[in-house]
């Protein structure tokens, strides 16, 4: 009887100890070489990082670092409403009110913000498509000399369709007006315009945009801070107290963040050049495909054209069974040049055929530097279906060439990813 009740108490005790471990955040951190590690983050500063797992400690440098996962944070409120600033960082929100040139955010993930306007380019209120992102995009980075109240049209029209019924569509649009903000309240933002102030109510609002004359410089980010919310912070100071996280942003806002909101913090700023986030100097990667019907407008090519996206019918790029979120698409004959960032001495990737790729051609993959080869490999049907590593030294190299050439004559078939493709320091 005795050992049951001993049994039942040890059970109990266990439980409790693997829920205040599963309570603690544990982290994966992601070196720029070599395999990921985790723990759980004991200390955090600008110049070192320690993890604990069990008794042993693993101190990591933040700028031989491409990223701390954070498993598992907790779930917070839905936002509905984001907020960019002039530093670069974008909040995401529940709440937003301004007076007198100075703004209280109430972050999704519980925190109050009280932020002077001067600080913020763009604060918007409502979901949007992305037809109606790409003219927000355009109206935000258009050059304005005053104010801005953004406002979603919505019309509808009808078109004939010969025997058939009409058909009615509804499509919107954003418009804009130039003036002046005052006060923004949870219900209305008084706007002047034309020496008039007038009330706008918020409902009608798309956004809004501050008009800022004053260009400023800021200094290079130490990291990215990914939120549970949303929410991205560029900061250039950060430091662990005890289960928080205490940062700076480029734009000199304090915040405190509970440990158990964060998601990711991003070292790759500065770090890190990925190939899916840099424009080619030369070359987009659009082939011409002999199937190419004479009276198709659109061209095949473009299916098969340089992409961040996995390839066509994949949902993720896959490797031998290894999934990766970053990566860039390729397809033969295509001859890509990139220019090295300054101070960038490696260029690494992770390459193979895709798994989602049925009958893979004859290929060859070949990385120049300057105009001299610097990596050659063959892909054949008897080439195994796994990841290679892929580092080379580009030190003192200006640009870096990529050309995937066909084997055969042909190009079907010929498809290869590039997982995390990165030019590191």
């Amino acid at each position: 009887m005795r050992n049951w009740k001993f049994l039942w108490l040890f059970a109990a005790l266990m439980l409790v100890a693997a829920g205040a471990f599963a309570a603690e955040p544990v982290v994966a951190a992601r070196p720029l070489e070599g395999e990921s590690v985790s723990g759980k983050l004991i200390e955090l500063e600008a110049t070192k990082i320690k993890l604990a797992n069990g008794d042993s400690v693993r101190e990591l440098e933040p700028s031989k670092l491409m990223w701390l996962d954070f498993i598992a944070p907790t779930a917070v409120a839905k936002p509905s409403i984001w907020i960019d600033f002039l530093d670069g960082s974008r909040a995401a929100a529940v709440s937003y009110v301004a007076r007198e040139g100075k703004a209280t955010i109430g972050l999704a993930t519980g925190q109050l913000l009280d932020v002077p306007t001067r600080s913020i380019r763009t604060v918007r209120f409502h979901v949007q498509t992305p037809e109606i992102a790409q003219q927000w995009r355009e109206i935000t980075t258009s050059t304005i000399s005053g104010d801005l109240i953004v406002t979603r049209k919505t019309s509808t029209r009808t078109i004939e369709q010969g025997e058939n019924e009409p058909r009615v569509v509804t499509e919107q649009a954003l418009d804009q007006l130039e003036g002046t903000i005052h006060d923004v309240a949870p219900d209305v933002v008084r706007f002047e315009l034309d020496g008039e102030k007038v009330p706008v109510r918020r409902e009608k609002l798309e956004g809004l945009v501050y008009y800022q004359p004053a260009r400023r410089d800021f200094s290079a980010a130490l990291c990215r801070l990914h939120d549970a919310a949303g929410s991205t912070w560029l900061l250039r100071s950060a430091k662990l107290d005890s289960d928080r996280l205490i940062v700076t942003t480029l734009g000199s806002l304090s915040l405190e963040l509970p440990l158990r909101v964060v998601a990711k913090i991003d070292y790759s700023v500065g770090n890190v050049a990925f190939l899916s986030d840099m424009e080619p100097d030369t070359g987009g990667g659009e082939i011409s495909v002999s199937l190419q019907p004479a009276a198709m407008s659109y061209k095949f090519g473009r299916v098969f054209q340089l992409s961040n996206r996995p390839p066509l019918g994949a949902d993720s790029f896959r490797i031998g069974g290894h999934k990766f979120e970053n990566g860039v698409s390729l397809h033969s004959p295509l001859k890509l040049v990139y220019r090295v960032p300054d101070g960038f001495r490696k260029f690494q990737a992770i390459v193979g055929v895709d798994d989602s790729v049925l009958a893979p051609g004859r290929f060859n993959l070949v990385v120049l530097g300057d105009g001299k080869e610097l990596f050659r490999q063959a892909f054949t049907t008897e080439t195994p279906r796994q990841a290679q590593n892929l580092l080379l030294n580009v030190g003192g190299i200006r640009r870096v060439t990529i050309q995937l050439e066909a084997a055969d004559d042909q190009d079907i078939g010929d498809q290869l990813d590039l997982c995390e493709a990165r030019f590191t320091k």
